[in-house]
């Protein structure tokens, strides 16, 4: 009896069976029960309920086998007691049912509150018979039962007959039989009454339809194998002639023909039945029980146990169970539908061999090693039959490829002796010595095998009368003089224990290590077969035609170039000193133009400097900015073996030093700088690192603080444009206008207005002071040294702006002379342009190649700039 749960919505009303604490019935209450009892008969279950919702202020019966309602009843219920607060309805505190069954106590709470006596239902079933004794004598024996209300002999069985419910077949005898009829004695307890029971006292069988002595219910237990174990019963009910199936499969384990004896095992369950049915020939075999060709394997072809031939009496047991096995080996004979194959799981390929059945490879020999012509290899189809069975013979000869020193060779099969070379005289290439690995052949039939290295080896395999050759120089040791004169025949070597090359008959075998006829000792070039004589003994041959040939026989030299050997040559570098029409040639074919030199002898441009030419990169201070240093090229030959006009570049880069010559380097000693337009001294390449980069490249400058090469009217290194008095060589920082000029305009031009005043004023007092002497002659001195002062100066200025006019006409001509170069290689007219001086850059070396291209990539990627001139 539970209370309310506010999430299941309400309360519960749970009944249990004590013994084991099973729920049996749940009912489900919209308020709290607050009291519960049960009827003295325990048929029925009072429960009293809470004050709210729609179970309010109520008591309710039920049925405990059913749980069904039965009656409902309560104290007054005002507004339905729908309201949880204040609604006016009483609660049950308490509920109790009387001994005899017929009143119910209540103690109520709350409203209403009093303790009431409610009279019970006296016939609930309505069948006229009072569950109590009311004075009459009569008690209903079934109170919910309206078609029962007697039992005479207290089976729990009601007297009427049918078609009352459960009607007491036997009302005066106590009985518990329930399935054939209710309340007859039923001594097994199988539901069956005695009198109906064919086994009364066995609870497990009550009929016998069949009549053969097992009940038709049939029981058993199931072994682990899945065979049934204890049985009893009737498998079969209305087949009198079986009664088990030990195997579960349908079919009977009782049989009829007594021969079956022979085969059954002694364990076999079943019986010998004359007229059996539904026999199972395998009664322990559930996927198996027909045998329509008595081999004893079953007919059913579900089964693992099948037989492959269920019509036909075999006894094949390994690739098909009971078929025809003529050998007896287990494998059953090949047929149409079940030919035999290479994996085994066929029939017998040697149906008439008992130790072989299969032939994995199909090559007519048996996969059984211990069997008949056992395959060797049962793997790799073969016709092999002498050395193994069953094996590759390519050739045929019946031996075994791996067996046959010789697969490919039908005529040769063995080799005793291992040199490749077969033992049969009669086949191809015969072995002379088949039991000598070392020989297999005698060409020249002198007994000796052809291998030289062999045993007995004969050195001269086609020669018979030859067969030693004691210094190996390949003349035999078998002197051989057939006409008697002293003189050697044939290949005999006249020096048999000296190695010797000569072929001569009286020198045969004697050392000539060129093999040219002389003999080394007498020869001045034993390994050159070519040469044998030097006169001037330089090393060089007398032989002038051929290889090393001596072109100065008469005179010793070392010279090895210009196919020019053995002539003097004087600082030993290879090349022959000049002589007679022999002499120094533009494209270096000649002789050492540099005989004294051993590291030059050429001069293709004629320059009078060697085209080898090497530097070294050196590191020296910088004489112009102390404390630093320069990077230089220390040259040996000529940095322009094409040009005539230049052959030193000590900064290396590219451009000679020679003023006078072609593309001169106008800054020999700077890497960075080549040209000067307006010849101030400061470069024209204006490139990121180049030295002292001039800003005014077609202006004549002196400037070195703010810009290099740029006019500076005071020579104080800061150029005009920031000098802020650029005629005051005092004053050279600050801003125009806020600094005081000591000299605001040129000296010079003032120095000239000054001496053309004195001049004028001079004039025009001549005529005054005539008289004045003294005065007028220091006066005209002072009027010479004015006026030569100012024509110094005046010459200075003329030669300056000569010098200016100049610069800018050779810089004019520079820059037609650079655009003709262009015009020129662009046209490919490199002749041309040479003339005009320019330099190829492929005679360049590669380094300084590849550093212009650096410089004209960087000049290249820099904007260009309006120029400050």
């Amino acid at each position: 009896c539970e209370g309310y749960v506010q999430s299941q919505g309400g309360s519960r009303l749970r009944l249990f069976e004590v013994d084991v604490w099973t729920n049996i019935q749940t009912i489900a209450g919209s308020t709290s029960c607050y009291a519960t009892d049960f009827s003295p008969d325990g048929n029925q279950v009072v429960f009293g309920m809470g004050w709210y919702a729609a179970d309010g202020a109520t008591a309710k019966i039920y049925e405990v086998s059913s749980g069904t309602l039965i009656d409902t009843f309560s104290q007054s219920r005002p507004g339905g007691c729908t309201s949880t607060n204040n609604n006016q309805c009483g609660q049950n505190n308490g509920v109790s049912w009387s001994p005899d069954g017929v009143y119910i106590a209540q103690a109520f709470g709350r409203n209403n509150e009093g303790f009431y006596i409610w009279k019970s239902d006296l016939d609930p079933d309505n069948d006229g018979w009072n569950t109590t004794d009311q004075g009459d004598g009569k008690v209903d024996e079934f109170p919910d039962d309206g078609t029962q209300w007697e039992d005479s002999d207290g089976d729990g069985y009601g007297d009427n007959p049918a078609p009352a419910l459960n009607p007491d077949e036997c009302p005066l005898v106590f009985g518990n039989s329930t399935m054939d009829r209710f309340g007859c004695p039923d001594v097994d307890g199988d539901g069956y009454s005695d009198e109906n029971d064919w086994a009364p006292s066995n609870k497990e069988q009550w009929v016998d339809t069949d009549g053969d002595g097992h009940g038709d219910n049939y029981l058993y237990d199931v072994a682990s194998n899945q065979l049934h174990i204890n049985q009893r019963g009737d498998a079969f009910p209305t087949d009198a002639t079986q009664w088990n199936d030990t195997d579960g499969d349908g079919y009977g384990d009782n049989y009829e023909d007594v021969s079956w004896n022979e085969y059954r095992a002694p364990e076999w369950p079943g019986e010998i039945i004359v007229g059996a049915q539904s026999i199972d020939v395998f009664p322990l075999d559930r996927t198996q029980w027909r045998d329509t060709d008595g081999d004893w394997v079953g007919d059913e072809q579900m089964s693992d146990r099948a037989d492959g031939c269920p019509t036909v009496w075999g006894n094949s047991t390994y690739d098909r169970l009971g078929c025809v096995d003529t050998d007896g080996d287990g494998y059953s004979d090949p047929d149409a539908g079940w030919p035999a194959r290479t994996d085994c799981y066929g029939a017998d390929a040697f149906p008439s061999d008992p130790t072989q059945w299969c032939d994995e490879d199909n090559d007519g020999f048996g996969s059984n090693p211990d069997g008949n012509n056992a395959d060797d290899c049962p793997n790799q189809a073969g016709p092999s039959t002498e050395d193994q069975y069953g094996c590759p013979d390519r050739d045929g000869d019946g031996y075994s490829n791996t067996g046959d020193p010789f697969p490919d060779d039908g005529t040769q099969w063995e080799d005793a002796d291992g040199d490749n070379y077969g033992d049969n005289p009669d086949g191809n290439n015969p072995d002379f010595f088949p039991n000598d690995a070392s020989q297999w052949r005698d060409a020249d039939g002198d007994g000796y095998g052809d291998n030289p290295g062999g045993t007995n080896g004969d050195r001269f395999p086609t020669d018979p009368t030859q067969w030693s050759d004691a210094d190996n120089d390949g003349y035999g040791d078998n002197f051989v003089d057939t006409d008697g004169d002293g003189v050697s025949e044939g290949n005999s070597d006249v020096c048999p224990q000296t190695y010797g090359e000569s072929n001569s008959a009286t020198s045969r075998g004697c050392p000539d290590s060129d093999g040219d006829g002389f003999t080394d000792p007498e020869d001045a070039f034993p390994d050159q077969p070519l040469q044998w004589a030097d006169q001037d003994g330089d090393g060089f041959g007398d032989n002038v035609q051929f290889t090393d040939g001596d072109e100065c026989i008469d005179v010793y030299g070392k010279s090895t170039e210009n196919g020019v050997q053995g002539c003097p040559d004087s600082d030993g570098d290879g090349h022959a000193d000049p002589f007679g029409d022999f002499v120094a040639k533009p494209d270096c074919t000649g002789a050492d133009a540099f005989p004294n030199d051993p590291l030059q002898w050429c001069d293709k441009d004629g320059d009078g400097v060697g085209d080898n030419y090497v530097f070294t990169n050196i590191t020296v201070p910088d004489e112009e900015n102390t404390g630093l240093m320069i990077e230089l090229c220390e040259q040996i030959g000529d940095a322009f073996p094409n040009d005539a006009t230049q052959w030193a570049d000590m900064d290396c880069d590219g451009r000679g030093d020679n003023s006078t010559g072609i593309a001169p380097d106008a800054f020999p000693l700077r890497k960075t700088q080549q040209d000067d337009n307006d010849g101030d001294g400061y470069g024209n390449n204006f490139t990121n690192g180049a030295y002292q980069p001039d800003e005014c490249r077609n202006e004549y400058g002196t400037s070195t603080i703010d810009r290099f090469g740029c006019p500076d009217s005071d020579n104080d290194g800061m150029s005009d444009l920031n000098d802020p008095c650029k005629w005051d060589p005092a004053i050279s920082v600050g801003i125009p206008g806020q600094v005081t000029c000591s000299i605001t305009e040129d000296p010079n031009k003032a120095d000239e207005e000054e001496a053309v005043a004195e001049v004028d004023a001079k004039s025009s007092n001549v005529m005054l002071y005539a008289m004045g002497g003294i005065i007028a002659f220091m006066l005209a001195a002072i009027l010479v040294a004015m006026l030569a002062r100012q024509a110094s100066r005046n010459k200075m200025m003329r030669e300056r702006a000569i010098e200016r006019k100049a610069e800018e006409q050779l810089m004019d001509e520079e820059e037609r002379r650079q655009q003709w170069i262009d015009y020129y290689v662009a046209n490919g007219e490199f002749d041309k342009a040479r003339e005009l001086g320019w330099v190829d850059p492929a005679s360049l070396p590669a380094w300084k190649q590849h550093e212009i291209q650096q410089q004209e990539a960087l000049q290249a990627s820099i904007p260009s700039m309006l120029d400050l001139d």
